[in-house]
């Protein structure tokens, strides 16, 4: 049987929840926390699959690693960013605003202001920059940087009000658009809860990947800005997931989240529930599988991505003119752009990447053309270009 929360323990056991609280807050795996959840103090309980959950995770994990150490360096990098334009664009929907992959790219390569800040933020995912996240002056901080400009885009009225967070009353919303939650109120309150929060996410002495599930709860739970809490909260746990583990997981949290949106409310709800006793272990539970799913996931897209760069790269040679100088680089970086990048190069990205001059480049995109192998994607000004698998997979089968 899977583990019951305290509420439907109570359906199933009817009268005898009061006596199963005890015995699970009294328990020697029982975790507790520095916060409360209504009247009750917050509370989850290390079960045996929360903690198998925890080692596959490190597992799977070191398995990311040891991928990523057998393909190119390069292609990682185009990797990151696919999966962080990807992620960004994800994080938005889910909270109902529209961004496009070319809106996202064009933040990325400072070309315009729109998704600046959540770009910005996302992109130090991959580099050794700290975010401070110890006060709620840093929480602030931290929106003010990463959502405020898309919020206010979005309404004005939803500008944070108080000395740091909102002063006055917000719900939580469901998939189907009703309210599921009051955030604390007033602000005095949130300030209070913020700072029992960030303790606990903080506190190195506990597992990292119990301090991320509980904290983004937590953050739910208070819900401290009128918009934008929930593109805050999955920043802050790629943020420290990415801190402990490999930094494209940090890359893929939303895309499971929006997958599992269903799954994720319904231990939300259940967590609020003054008959759940403030307990937690479903939404940890909950939480923990997500980041399983994520990275599985992971794991299986570099695989395939894998595969597919050892079998073409390794073909070059009996590819169109795969054997005259220059051929070669051309063809191993179209093939890489084509699997790992979010968009094909343009004719400066290849030159730099191999020192070509220009017109020998061309002469060469000109003759891998002719031979149908090469996609041209002239929908803007500089022409960007992409190599087509499935020709190639033709062309080889034809010899």
């Amino acid at each position: 049987m899977s583990y019951l929360s305290l509420k439907k323990y109570e359906y199933i056991h009817h009268g005898k929840s009061s006596e199963e609280y005890k015995r699970r807050f009294e328990c020697y795996d029982s975790k507790h926390i520095d916060f409360n959840i209504g009247s009750y103090p917050a509370f989850f309980v290390e079960t045996k699959e929360i903690r198998d959950c925890v080692c596959n995770l490190y597992k799977m994990d070191r398995t990311v690693i040891d991928l990523c150490h057998k393909l190119p360096s390069e292609a990682i990098t185009h990797y990151m960013l696919r999966c962080l334009i990807d992620e960004v664009q994800i994080t938005n929907s889910i909270e109902g605003v529209n961004s496009t992959r070319k809106e996202i790219r064009d933040a990325y390569e400072n070309k315009s202001k729109r998704f600046k800040g959540i770009v910005s933020k996302y992109r130090l995912l991959f580099s050794d920059d700290t975010i401070p996240m110890r006060s709620c002056e840093d929480i602030r901080t931290l929106y003010d940087e990463l959502v405020l400009a898309e919020v206010l885009e979005e309404s004005e009225k939803d500008r944070p009000d108080g000395k740091i967070f909102r002063k006055d009353h917000v719900s939580v919303y469901g998939n189907k658009l009703e309210s599921i939650h009051e955030g604390i109120y007033p602000e005095e309150a949130i300030i209070d809860s913020m700072n029992r929060a960030l303790k606990y996410l903080n506190n190195d002495s506990e597992e990292l990947l119990y301090r991320v599930s509980v904290f983004h709860y937590m953050l739910g739970y208070i819900h401290p800005f009128y918009n934008g809490n929930g593109r805050l909260n999955r920043f802050i746990s790629s943020y420290m997931l990415a801190s402990d583990l490999s930094p494209l997981i940090g890359y893929r949290l939303s895309y499971t989240v929006k997958e599992e949106q269903s799954s994720y409310n319904k231990a939300f709800v259940e967590c609020n529930d003054k008959a759940n006793y403030g307990e937690l272990t479903v939404f940890v539970e909950m939480f923990l599988n997500i980041l399983s799913e994520s990275m599985s996931n992971l794991i299986d897209a570099l695989k395939k991505r894998k595969n597919a760069w050892e079998k073409y790269a390794g073909c070059i040679h009996a590819l169109p003119y795969g054997e005259m100088k220059y051929y070669p680089d051309v063809y191993r970086a179209l093939i890489l752009f084509e699997l790992f990048a979010p968009y094909g190069p343009g004719m400066d990205d290849i030159m730099q990447t191999l020192n070509i001059s220009r017109p020998t480049l061309q002469r060469i995109l000109d003759n891998i053309k002719e031979k149908g192998l090469l996609k041209v994607d002239e929908s803007s000004k500089k022409f960007s270009y992409g190599i087509s698998l499935e020709k190639i997979d033709e062309l080889l089968k034809k010899k």
